[in-house]
């Protein structure tokens, strides 16, 4: 059985932030985590890491023998604050935010599963425990109006 055009374009984006890395010049190195629970209980936020999640979708207005779609995904950065630090946490905020945005735009189609992806907006996280960045994305794509798991 094939994969949904959405699972291809989940793959993609983590490919893509596990390329954030000091050695392909970015401002450090970032590892892409996909959770397997929604309560997040098989993540341990730690400084670097960022969870894909995957939201609802809509559908646009549509063109003809085929179906629009738009896919969120929201991306949670954690960014650990230290004492040693010596970039304030909404520098270092914007550094990851920055990367991952730069990042992101070399392909904006996602291996070509998708037509666009669009950064919506951009937040601070700040929990008792942990803090870190809270990136929103509309990927939309294009499938079969008969076949969800085919590209149109």
């Amino acid at each position: 059985m094939s994969k949904p055009i959405t699972e291809y374009i989940a793959e993609n984006i983590e490919t893509a932030i596990n390329a954030i890395t000091e050695a392909n010049g970015f401002n450090q190195d970032l590892t892409a985590v996909r959770r397997k629970r929604i309560d997040f209980k098989d993540i341990t936020p730690k400084d670097g890491l960022v969870a894909i999640m995957q939201a609802g979708d809509e559908k646009p207005e549509q063109p003809v023998s085929a179906a629009d779609w738009i896919q969120k995904f929201f991306l949670a950065a954690f960014v650990i604050d230290s004492d040693k630090a010596s970039d304030s946490i909404e520098t270092r905020w914007a550094k990851v935010r920055d990367d991952i945005r730069k990042k992101l735009n070399e392909d904006i189609r996602r291996g070509d599963y998708a037509l666009d992806t669009i950064h919506i907006a951009a937040m601070p996280l700040d929990d008792d425990e942990f803090t870190g960045i809270l990136m929103e994305l509309d990927v939309y794509y294009r499938t079969q109006f008969a076949d969800p798991y085919t590209q149109g």
